[in-house]
């Protein structure tokens, strides 16, 4: 009791590795353990962190234990994670228990029935918001089924959440319906977030629609040579190790960049949606932040995340920094300054976003917790590795890489986002110097 006493005032200031090694010590309630099994994971302890989180389970109400014991389980025995969920206690649950059987054992009609029974407990009252899972229900449902009236009415709550596939088929249905003009001002919105992307391009072919222009970036340096690899869907029980190692042996001189998202995907380190709740400083806090102004900031309805992120930030940076970071972010605006409140909270917390790809839709993904040892583990072997956080707004930032490389000219390079978005499942590119090879087609790892 006294070490997670200790433990939790060193989360409360911000100490949050010393505070995670108190909890893997002394595990406590839900969160603590939690946060205390992580630590054992980054320490390649999953063994132990295994064992207390099994006696944890147990008990009513650890819903985050559960959902971390079922990501190790999928890594040895998926069996065993859908044993966990058999007897599921609410939505979100039945969604875990689809998944698993989805994605991890191949049982098409097994996650079609658990999403289902789900489907039909929705509240769709407070459809909009970010824990109810009916928009995560309707994609899935739509996913197997193509059943048009699931892609309606998951478009009325959340098109943001569309990938490419799936924007192009609400095109395909609004123009069938005879709303061309609907139509055309939903391909253009896509295409300014996808732009030239030939999903949505064929589409605009096929159905006649004017294709937009949008300016493409372009990258800042000249020299660079980039190929994106498509690595398919990499999940919790893919091993990031070994898929560099891999990735190494057939490109060995290359420099290897893989998204700091899908890293932490892969680690398994992640904020599962139905297991936390916002406590009363996320929920005062949240409405001033720009996550409460989804529509002003994304086209359609994005669900509200505000209170879920900020108690993110809670959790992974501590309630004093966050604190700080709000007052310099209040006096930074005051002088037209922005970006503030990032800089104190640390590039851990600032990562936190929400994922669009199934079964990651259903959690928040901050940055990896542990990029540097990771980083530097690779980097011993001598392999050109960085771990990059990369968008087509904000373009690139180097969240760790080996030293010796330049950090400026891997992030010129990569500024113009050359990997993509969601459908394009190329989380990896490959770098080179132009005056070392020649240029490289887009390939499938």
């Amino acid at each position: 009791m006294v070490i997670n006493f200790l433990g939790r005032i060193l989360d409360f200031f911000g100490f949050k590795r010393k505070a995670m090694a108190l909890f893997s010590w002394d595990p406590g309630n839900d969160y603590t353990s939690f946060w205390g099994a992580i630590y054992l994971v980054l320490n390649n302890r999953s063994d132990l962190a295994m064992e207390i989180l099994e006696k944890k389970v147990q008990r009513n109400n650890y819903y985050r234990c559960k959902r971390l014991l079922a990501t190790l389980y999928l890594r040895e025995n998926p069996k065993k994670a859908e044993a966990l969920y058999q007897r599921p206690s609410n939505m979100w649950e039945e969604i875990y228990l689809g998944d698993i059987r989805y994605y991890f054992l191949n049982d098409v009609g097994g996650a079609l029935d658990a999403w289902q029974s789900a489907f039909e407990k929705v509240d769709w009252n407070t459809a909009r918001e970010w824990d109810n899972p009916a928009r995560n229900l309707l994609k899935r449902l739509y996913m197997v089924t193509k059943d048009a009236e699931f892609l309606e009415k998951w478009a009325e709550l959340d098109v943001d959440n569309f990938r490419q596939s799936q924007m192009a088929d609400y095109i395909k249905l609004l123009y069938k319906k005879g709303e061309k003009e609907r139509a055309q001002q939903t391909l253009n919105v896509c295409m300014y977030l996808y732009r030239e992307d030939p999903i949505l391009t064929r589409v605009a072919e096929e159905l006649n629609l004017e294709v937009p222009y949008y300016k493409k970036k372009k990258p800042q340096v000249e020299n660079a040579v980039r190929k994106p690899l498509n690595a398919g869907l990499l999940k919790e029980d893919t091993d990031p190790e070994t898929l560099i190692k891999a990735i190494h042996e057939l490109h060995p001189d290359a420099i290897i960049t893989l998204a700091s998202s899908v890293l932490t995907i892969m680690q398994g380190t992640l904020l599962w949606a139905g297991t936390f709740k916002p406590c009363w400083l996320a929920r005062t806090l949240g409405p001033f932040t720009e996550h409460a102004k989804g529509p002003l900031i994304h086209f359609y309805t994005y669900p509200i995340v505000a209170d879920w992120k900020l108690q993110a930030y809670l959790e992974l940076s501590g309630t004093i920094p966050v604190l700080f970071g709000t007052l310099i972010a209040a006096i930074g605006k005051l002088f037209g300054q922005s970006g503030w409140f990032y800089r104190v909270i640390g590039p851990v917390a600032k990562a936190v976003d929400s994922d669009k790809i199934a079964p990651y839709d259903s959690c928040l993904v901050p940055g990896p917790l542990n990029a540097k040892v990771f980083t530097s583990q690779l980097c011993s072997q001598n392999i050109p590795f960085a771990i990059v956080d990369v968008n087509s707004v904000f373009g690139a930032e180097v969240v760790e890489c080996c030293k010796g490389l330049d950090k400026r000219w891997i992030e010129g390079a990569l500024s113009d986002n050359p990997a993509g978005n969601d459908e394009s499942m190329t989380p990896v590119v490959l770098l080179w110097q132009k005056d070392h090879v020649e240029e490289l087609e887009h390939e499938s790892f």
